[in-house]
C-alpha cells in the first residue's frame, strides 16, 4: 500500500509537471482479497494487489477538466496532464467552478487494522470450511463470501493540500439454502478479528431451517419487524434523495421545504457521523475539507442538511465536508448515516407482537415517488410469520410498497443493538432493528 511519503511524492510530481492554474489529484490505492463459496465448496479465490486509480482535475483560465488513469511513471503523469489541459481548453468557462482549497486540518480516524490486511487464502478457506460445516450438518447448502480489503485515499492539490487516510474492511456473509427456504446473515468490520463467522453460519442456518415449507400471507398492512440489513435500505435511499443540500435547493428532496418541521416519529433521530465507533470512512471530503458530524433528524424534526462548498455558498453557510469528487451533478452526499438506537431488542419486539412479519433483508428495492420517498422491493432470505409473540413459521417472499416517511412515523420500538453495513464512497451505514406498525405489503409471491 502507498505510504504517506510515497503518495506525497506522486502528487508532488503531478503538480511539478502541471501547466494548469490549479491542479487537484485524488488517488485510491486498493488491495482486496475475496474467497467465494457455493454449494458448500469454495468456488473462487481472487486477490488484486496494489490497484491504483488516479484522477487529475485541472483548472485553466476558468475552464476545468479531469482524466483518470492507473500508472505512476513520469510519462503517464505528463500525458494525463496534457490530455486534461486539452480537454479543459475545449470546455466552456464554468462560473460555478470554485478555486481549490488550501492546506486543511482534520481529525484523524482509526479505521485501519493491520491484521485485516494479513488474512491469507488458507485462513479464509479454513474459516469457510468451519462455517460451512454448520450448514452441511443440517443438509443445507451454504454460499457467500469472505473478503478483506484495504484502501489508501489521498486528496491533494497544488495549493499545498495533502490529505491521506487508510481504511480496512473485512466482510463475511452466508446464505443457507434448503429445499424451499433460505436464510442470510453477515457482518462487516474494520477489524477481521471482530467478525464471528461461526455465529453468522449458525444464524443463517437457523433462519433457513425455521423458514422451511413457507406459507403465503395475503397482501395488506401488517406490523413488521425489520432487521438492520433491511433498515439500511431505507437509509441508503434517504441519503441519495433527501439530506444533500443540492437536491434540497432544487426542490427534489423528500424534505424540501421542511427544515425545522416534524417529518418522522418522535423516536427517530439520524446523524451523519463518520466518527461513530462502529463506522468506517474518510475524515475529510473530496474537496479536502474536514468531515463534520451533522444531526439531520432530531426526534423526527428535520434539523440540517449536508453541504459542499458550492451549495454552502448558495445558502450563505459553511461546507459540512460532504463533497463528492468535483465536478458532479448530484451535489453533497451523506455517506455515513447513523440511525440512533432505542432501548429494545429483537427478541422483545417479537414477544410484543400479536401478529406480524419479521424481515431479514430486502432486495431489488427501487424508488417510486421521490417526494414521498415511496419504495418498492422484495423480502429475501428469511421472512417469518409472528403470532402471539413468537415466530411460528416461514413466509413466502412478499413485495412491499410503502413510503419511508410513513414507515418511520409509525415506529413502535427500536433496538439497542446496531449493525454496520457497507456504504459507498468509502462510507458505511449503521442501523438498528425497527418494529413498524401498518407496513404495506402490496403483493405475495410463489417462492
Amino acid at each position: 500500500m502507498l505510504t504517506q511519503e510515497s503518495a506525497r511524492q506522486i502528487t508532488e510530481r503531478i503538480f511539478l509537471y502541471s501547466r494548469a492554474d490549479q491542479t487537484e489529484a485524488i488517488i485510491n490505492n486498493a488491495t482486496q482479497s475475496l474467497t467465494r463459496y457455493a454449494n458448500n465448496v469454495i468456488t473462487q479465490n481472487v486477490h488484486e494487489n496494489e490497484l491504483i486509480d488516479i484522477t487529475i482535475r485541472v483548472i485553466k483560465n476558468g475552464r476545468t477538466a479531469q482524466v483518470s488513469f492507473n500508472q505512476t511513471d513520469d510519462d503517464s503523469l505528463k500525458r494525463a496532464l496534457q490530455e486534461a489541459l486539452i480537454l479543459a481548453k475545449n470546455q466552456k468557462k464554468d462560473p460555478q467552478t470554485l478555486p481549490l482549497v488550501t492546506r486543511q486540518s482534520y481529525e484523524e480516524l482509526n479505521t485501519y487494522v493491520e491484521r485485516t490486511t494479513q488474512v491469507s487464502p488458507r485462513e479464509r478457506s479454513e474459516t469457510i470450511k468451519d462455517a460451512v460445516r454448520e450448514c452441511a450438518q443440517h443438509s443445507l447448502n451454504a454460499s457467500g463470501i469472505f473478503a478483506n480489503r484495504a484502501n489508501v485515499i489521498v486528496i491533494a492539490n497544488s495549493k499545498k493540500l495533502f490529505n491521506y487516510h487508510r481504511i480496512t474492511e473485512a466482510e463475511f456473509t452466508m446464505t443457507a439454502i434448503g429445499p424451499n427456504s433460505t436464510g442470510w446473515a453477515g457482518e462487516v468490520n474494520k477489524d477481521v478479528s471482530a467478525l464471528n463467522p461461526l455465529r453468522i453460519a449458525q444464524q443463517a442456518a437457523d433462519k433457513a431451517l425455521k423458514s422451511k415449507d413457507p406459507v403465503s400471507l395475503p397482501a395488506g398492512q401488517y406490523t413488521v419487524i425489520l432487521e438492520p440489513a433491511a433498515v439500511v435500505e431505507f437509509l441508503m435511499f434517504m441519503a441519495f434523495n433527501g439530506f444533500g443540500a443540492q437536491i434540497y435547493q432544487e426542490g427534489r428532496s423528500f424534505i424540501s421545504g421542511k427544515l425545522g418541521k416534524k417529518v418522522f416519529g418522535d423516536n427517530i433521530s439520524i446523524m451523519d457521523d463518520v466518527y461513530h465507533p462502529q463506522n468506517v470512512g474518510l475524515p475529510f471530503d473530496f474537496e479536502g475539507l474536514a468531515r463534520q458530524k451533522v444531526l439531520l433528524i432530531d426526534k423526527g424534526v428535520v434539523k440540517n442538511l449536508v453541504y459542499d462548498r458550492l451549495t454552502a455558498k448558495r445558502d450563505k453557510k459553511n461546507s459540512t465536508g460532504h463533497a463528492l469528487p468535483q465536478p458532479n451533478a448530484h451535489g453533497p452526499l451523506p455517506i455515513n448515516l447513523v440511525m440512533m438506537p432505542g432501548n429494545s431488542s429483537l427478541q422483545e419486539m417479537i414477544a410484543s407482537t400479536p401478529k406480524g412479519v419479521l424481515v431479514t433483508e430486502f432486495h431489488y428495492t427501487n424508488l417510486i415517488d421521490p417526494m414521498k420517498l415511496t419504495l418498492t422491493g422484495m423480502t429475501r432470505n428469511g421472512t417469518f410469520l409472528i403470532e402471539n409473540g413468537a415466530i411460528t413459521r416461514g413466509l413466502k417472499n412478499m413485495r412491499f410498497t410503502d413510503s419511508v416517511i410513513k414507515a418511520l412515523s409509525n415506529v413502535e420500538l427500536i433496538s439497542k443493538e446496531t449493525k454496520l453495513d457497507k456504504g459507498f464512497f468509502a462510507g458505511g451505514f449503521i442501523a438498528p432493528a425497527l418494529k413498524i406498525n401498518g407496513f404495506n405489503f402490496s403483493s405475495e409471491t410463489k417462492f
